[in-house]
């Protein structure tokens, strides 16, 4: 079934684009309204400051402030606090004023007396009278701080205050008598009824002016996008498509496309793909037959591989004074690993475990050779040593790639429980002996195809009934975990220190287990192969 495209209008690029531009716009327009606002509300407020500081000292200058201090001590109103008085209601009238009023702090800064108050007809508040003394100890902190500064740092204090869309602007100047001691605070309160009529004079300029931007040059823009960058990408998409579900085949409607930019190089770029893409499809197709012929070969070789190992194990008809198992997984489809075992006469039980340098095939063919001359040379009497001697010479000639076989061989006296073994660079075994695990510590001679005329040696231990004996592949030991570890030989050991009393094959299959445990999902990259024989009894 062909796969086709959502088209879903709002998830259309001719959609979307458009609706980003017309966004972007509204939100620049109203951070540039925002911006121009608080840049012109600054200035307003810089224009009031200079305004209300000039009224605050026009109104000292009504003032007698060398009789504050005896007003605010307890002197009665005269007729010179009349004069002053009547002066700062007049001022308040008409410089539309809220309040005049000023004040003598004490010392503690706790109380402060009125000394004059004057309140604008229009504002709805009471006169405070004459020497009246209020208590500062509801304010909070800043406030009082803000009196501190006037009275003992002599400097003006201007405050803004917004309630809505209204507000007013509170200035507070030191009165200095002739000695020029700060001896109280005169302070004006000026409403700014301007606010509201501004603000709403200028959002609605605003908007509107940026409402006509963002349509004219969100229109304007829509056009260039939707004839330069959307309508060739659409085609584009279209063509993917096509591209996708034709196995590589266009319509031809890139072609239409022109000019140097980004979007033409694409739609070239997207025509050599489809092309590239027919002739990777017909490549693929015949590498892929030709990997599943040589995968069904490998097959066959894994399957022959696997027939040359023994696979019916003792105890049997001959031998049944022993019990062994072996396993062999290969790292590959097919690997370079291999194990032995059988008869050479009425007393003697041979078995070996061999391991080719390199993976894969040639690793695999060259084991092939090596098992063949081993058991040949094997079944008729010799030595382990003279079996090495004579296979190591007929390996070495023609070894052109260079390979090499670490191997152990063993022959068993069923009678005497006597073990005559040599070791061709091969991991040393591990003997269960009395209840006691060690490594079998002979030093192994050279590797097999590696130097003609080697000279191999034949080293003896006795097997008592009950005894173990377990050959492994370096696979074994070599195992990595995901931390790239090694599984190492002292883990080995100690998996056969513990418990090991099982049948052979119960014990090598608790041994691959552990391994993958161990190495749980890394890949391993070389072959697994092991052998535990148990001597049950001696032949009588």
């Amino acid at each position: 079934m062909k796969k086709t495209m959502p088209s879903h209008r709002f998830s259309s690029l001719i959609f979307q684009l458009p609706l980003f531009v017309v966004l972007f716009c509204l939100i620049l327009g109203t951070a540039g309204a925002f911006v121009g606002y608080r840049v012109f509300k600054s200035l307003f407020e810089e224009q009031y400051e200079s305004i209300t500081r000039q009224i605050a000292y026009t109104a000292l200058s009504y003032i007698d402030a060398d009789r504050l201090a005896g007003w605010a001590g307890g002197d009665a109103a005269d007729e010179s606090w009349n004069e002053s008085n009547g002066k700062l209601n007049t001022l308040t009238s008409t410089a539309e004023l809220a309040y005049i009023y000023v004040t003598v702090p004490d010392a503690d800064f706790t109380k402060r007396t009125y000394i004059f108050d004057t309140v604008n007809p229009k504002v709805e508040s009471t006169v405070i009278p004459f020497g009246h003394v209020s208590s500062l100890e509801k304010y909070d902190g800043e406030y009082i701080d803000r009196i501190k500064q006037v009275m003992l740092e002599g400097k003006p204090c201007i405050r803004f205050v917004y309630n809505g869309d209204e507000g007013h602007v509170t200035t507070s100047v030191p009165v200095i008598d002739s000695g020029g001691k700060v001896v109280g605070i005169l302070g004006i309160v000026k409403p700014m009824s301007e606010i509201r009529s501004f603000k709403t004079r200028y959002l609605r300029t605003t908007l509107a002016t940026a409402g006509i931007i963002t349509l004219v040059l969100g229109g304007i823009y829509i056009l260039v996008l939707l004839f330069v960058l959307i309508r060739p990408l659409v085609t584009i998409t279209k063509e993917t498509s096509q591209f996708a579900s034709h196995q590589g085949i266009l319509s031809g409607a890139l072609q239409r496309i022109g000019g140097n930019n980004e979007l033409s190089t694409l739609a070239r770029s997207v025509e050599t793909m489809a092309v590239d893409m027919r002739d990777y499809i017909d490549q693929l197709t015949k590498t892929t037959a030709e990997k599943e012929r040589i995968s069904a070969e490998l097959d066959v070789a894994k399957q022959i591989q696997a027939n040359m190992l023994p696979r019916i194990f003792p105890p049997c008809e001959d031998p049944p004074e022993i019990e062994l198992f072996a396993s062999m997984i290969p790292a590959k489809e097919v690997g370079g690993d291999f194990y032995d075992f059988y008869m050479v006469d009425d007393d003697h039980f041979a078995l070996l475990v061999g391991d080719v340098s390199g993976k894969g095939v040639p690793a695999a063919m060259f084991m092939v050779i090596a098992k063949t001359l081993l058991k040949n040379l094997g079944r008729h009497g010799n030595s382990p040593a003279e079996v090495f001697r004579r296979v190591n010479n007929q390996l070495c000639e023609g070894n052109d790639a260079g390979l090499f076989v670490t191997c152990w061989m063993g022959v068993l006296s069923l009678s005497t429980g006597e073990l005559v073994f040599a070791n061709a660079g091969h991991p040393l075994p591990i003997a269960v002996r009395g209840g006691r695990v060690s490594f079998v510590k002979e030093k192994p001679d050279l590797v097999l195809a590696a130097i003609r005329d080697t000279e191999y040696t034949d080293y003896k231990v006795t097997l008592n009934p009950g005894d173990r004996l377990f050959v492994y592949s370096d696979g074994v030991t070599e195992s990595t975990d995901k931390e790239n570890r090694l599984f190492g030989e002292e883990r080995l050991v100690g998996l056969f220190s513990n418990d090991m009393e099982g049948t052979p094959q119960e014990d090598l299959e608790r041994v691959k287990n552990v391994l993958d445990v161990f190495a749980k999902d890394v890949p391993q990259f070389d072959d697994v192969t092991m052998l535990e024989m148990l001597v049950k009894e001696r032949r009588k």
